[in-house]
């Protein structure tokens, strides 16, 4: 058992912008801590979600740019991350993202299209590289594409090429090639209709006979009115059946969103910032925690982390409601991992409620509770649940100071003895804006 107090310092940056052809999203925090008594807290952890794009030729050549840094967990039992477990249970992820896009008019009835992607991703704690763990990875993804120009209206065409090469420290390499024809119509301003045919040459690691062959997906987007989205698609990848969907609806006081899709994917691919569940407000913009300031993310139940590939099938939901003084979200995930060559599939689900409210006289209060599941196949994996409740009020001094007090109750529930574990906590925290 650990009983101590921690002392934590947690400056945090937060750059918002957008002005002339640069738009920016910077969120960074990083935590210096402090242990007594048997504590063993990781001295400094980072948090950063960052994203920006900036228009260097106008209508011709785009730059986006994306970084991450990320605590999580280093097997399915670890449960919730901070600083203080990192030490038992924990890893950090990092990852950055460069999107150069470039764009032509050839002429009325076709233009040029070339979007790329260079990401590096790299790990440090307890699943590095070093203790044989995860493996650093770079790839890179080319794209080719022509497609239609404004002489077809309502119909579009494309003719694209591309290909993926990822480079991992510790383990084969992956290449992804596919060359796709592609066509869409929209039938009036709510309905359009799309579909692609193509031929994937792949060398993945997979115990498969072949990762190569034809490929094809036909899809439609339904937007009844300007809140109101649908989006499906279906088709065939060399792992069998493709299929994403996602419906969001969003009022005045109300947003729900659902999402569902099945892909292959690995661990690497889920630490880059695109792959994140951000939860939302009304104007679509990021729910900050009010203890930490820091951008809530969606519950991920966390299965175990390796490089091995495998086909994710993934549903994540949301159902968030805003009144005058009160805020209560509802978000649920359930992912199923079939993996490529161990042949072990995975099931985790988990969902969170949360509450705030304004209190008046500078008062706020939240409070939170959460469920998450994994289930194993193999041998080696236990089921284990995950149980946490929080309470936190925090008091607005000024316009740049502010105290919380919370109170976190954690609880884990697993087949083996050693997984099980429960925390109690009760924290304190002050805030100043030095800007």
């Amino acid at each position: 058992s650990y009983t101590g107090v921690v002392f934590e310092l947690s400056p945090r940056w937060t750059v918002t912008g957008r002005g002339g052809r640069i738009t920016a999203n910077v969120s960074y925090q990083p935590t210096l801590a402090v242990g007594t008594g048997s504590t063993d807290p990781k001295a400094l952890t980072h948090s950063l979600l960052a994203t920006s794009r900036t228009e260097v030729v106008r209508n011709r050549f785009f730059v986006g740019a994306n970084a991450s840094a990320r605590l999580l967990g280093d097997r399915a039992s670890s449960g919730q991350t901070d600083s203080i477990n990192f030490n038992d249970q924990g890893q950090q992820s990092y990852s950055v993202s460069v999107l150069p896009q470039y764009r032509h008019r050839l002429n009325r009835y076709a233009d040029f299209v070339s979007n790329n992607v260079f990401d590096y991703v790299t790990y440090s704690g307890g699943n590095d590289s070093d203790d044989g763990g995860s493996s650093d990875s770079a790839s890179y993804t080319l794209n080719a594409a022509v497609q239609n120009g404004r002489y077809f209206g309502a119909t579009g065409w494309r003719l694209q090429a591309t290909q993926r090469k990822v480079h991992y420290e510790d383990r084969s390499n992956d290449r992804f090639t596919n060359a796709t024809a592609g066509l869409s119509y929209r039938f009036d301003t709510h309905f359009r209709a799309r579909g692609n045919v193509g031929y994937e040459d792949n060398s993945v690691e997979s115990d498969r006979d072949d990762e190569s062959g034809v490929i094809w997906d036909v899809g439609g987007t339904w937007t009844p009115n300007p809140r109101t989205s649908v989006d499906a698609s279906y088709g065939q990848r060399y792992y069998g059946s493709t299929w994403s969907g996602a419906v969001n609806h969003r009022s005045k006081r109300t947003r729900f969103g659902l999402n569902a899709s099945r892909s292959l994917d690995n661990r690497r691919n889920q630490q880059l910032v695109d792959s994140f569940f951000f939860l939302v407000d009304e104007q679509g913009e990021p729910i900050t925690d009010p203890d930490t300031g820091a951008p809530l993310i969606a519950n991920i139940p966390q299965l175990d982390d390796t490089d091995e590939d495998f086909i994710n099938n993934r549903i994540s939901a949301i159902v968030a409601a805003t009144g005058l003084r009160t805020t209560v979200s509802l978000t649920g995930t359930f992912s199923r991992r079939e993996y490529e060559v161990s042949d072990d599939d995975q099931d985790s689900y988990g969902m969170t409620l949360r509450a705030t409210r304004r209190l008046g006289s500078g008062y706020d209060a939240s409070v939170s509770s959460s469920i998450t599941h994994f289930t194993g196949d193999a041998d080696s994996d236990d089921d284990s649940t995950n149980y946490d409740v929080s309470f936190s009020l925090s008091k607005q001094f000024s316009r740049r100071s502010s105290a919380s007090l919370f109170v976190l109750y954690r609880e884990q529930k697993s087949d083996d003895d050693d997984d099980e574990y429960d925390e109690r906590r009760i924290g304190l925290t002050l805030r100043t804006n030095l800007l």
